[in-house]
């Protein structure tokens, strides 16, 4: 227990941390610098779960914050995900996970003004991560916009040590992993807490998110936000996993000290996904109409278009000001997919082949990517 000012810390996250450190342990010495950069990234993660939990009991109306059918973007990386996630954050009175929220959330937001250097103390923290991940920016531009960039659940997760997401511990040598896949219903529970940290005395009239995760655990998701509505693009996986593999060798490459193996990480990462994915496929709720399924080359043809759809499925206002501000946002070129240069994805250095990938996801191909289906028509993918 922890006295004072502070909460009583939850047994779950105890055993969480506990778990992280005995792994970390088992692991091959880091030099002496390395390993207390590991400790001292895993002690601010600590002390920020403590300072979160510290407020919740200072602030008991935290707790009363009601979140009100938030939109999730689902699906796997690379499918579009953050472009969806970017143009609903543009609707009016919506708010969305940025980094300095999980870098500096406490106190809260609503308790007292955000200073500019609370957001630039973050924002140095990202660009720790991109100074020992050079090449990361050409993959994924939206980390230019530092402070405010939006962010993925996983890393809300990782507040919780529910997961080890790289953008809260780059500096430790691992993989991304779910820490208690378990206990997943305890992470959504830390979800909903921290969003009403956040949009306590804000004005807020919903919330929009996104994960790459989700449509993995559709039962506890719903359990957890019943109101909630989805929005999951598809793209072929012939065309993901070269992309997705680049961003993880240039991120894990770099935060392992290059000794990983990408041509047998390909064939394991892809079963990983597969063995996941039969489980999905054969969920009932991937029909449920709270999600609305989007094909990859009607969101790159039209996203507001699809965006538009989406808003009708869901029984959403559709403004004019919200049109006018994803416009906006497609056109500068501050937001260009491609301001940092293009990136040529391969196959062959991660042990992959076509042939291999369009026999791994057969099935999920012909229910969602239907390559021979003509860029024409709604919005909703080949169902």
């Amino acid at each position: 227990m922890v006295s004072g000012n502070f909460a009583p810390v939850e047994p779950g996250l105890i055993e969480r941390v506990t778990r992280l450190v005995d792994w970390l342990n088992t692991q091959p010495p880091l030099p002496l610098a390395r390993r207390s950069e590991v400790e001292l990234q895993l002690r601010k993660l600590l002390a920020t779960r403590l300072r979160l939990a510290a407020d919740r009991t200072r602030l008991p109306e935290i707790a009363a914050e009601t979140i009100k059918r938030p939109i999730f973007v689902i699906g796997f990386a690379r499918t579009g995900t953050s472009l969806l996630h970017s143009l609903l954050a543009e609707d009016q009175g919506a708010l969305a996970p940025k980094w300095w929220h999980t870098h500096e959330p406490s106190p809260p937001p609503g308790e007292v003004p955000v200073a500019d250097a609370r957001i630039e103390l973050a924002a140095q923290d990202l660009d720790r991560l991109l100074h020992q991940a050079p090449g990361l920016l050409t993959l994924h531009p939206y980390w230019d916009k530092r402070g405010h960039c939006l962010i993925e659940d996983e890393e809300i997760f990782t507040l919780d040590f529910q997961n080890a997401y790289p953008s809260l511990l780059y500096r430790v040598p691992a993989l991304a992993m779910i820490l208690d896949a378990s206990n997943i219903a305890a992470a959504y529970q830390f979800h909903r807490e921290f969003l009403q940290h956040l949009q306590w005395r804000q004005p807020v009239t919903h919330w929009v998110l996104k994960g790459i995760y989700h449509q993995f655990v559709l039962d506890e998701l719903f359990n957890a936000y019943p109101d909630a509505i989805c929005i999951w693009p598809h793209r072929d996986p012939v065309e993901v996993y070269p992309s997705m593999l680049a961003i993880t060798a240039v991120l894990y490459g770099a935060i392992t000290d290059w000794t990983m193996d990408f041509e047998a990480l390909g064939p394991a990462f892809v079963q990983s996904i597969r063995q996941s994915l039969d489980g999905t496929l054969a969920n009932p709720l991937i029909d449920d109409p709270r999600i609305f399924h989007v094909d990859f080359r009607d969101l790159s043809r039209d996203p507001i278009g699809t965006i538009r759809s989406a808003y009708t499925q869901w029984d959403l206002p559709f403004t004019t000001d919200f049109e006018a501000r994803m416009q906006a946002w497609l056109a500068s070129p501050a937001n260009s997919s491609h301001r940092y240069g293009r990136y040529n994805y391969r196959f062959e250095p991660f042990g992959l082949s076509h042939d291999m990938l369009a026999q791994t996801f057969s099935d999920y191909r012909a229910r969602f990517c239907n390559p021979d289906r003509a860029l024409t028509g709604s919005s909703r993918c080949h169902n």
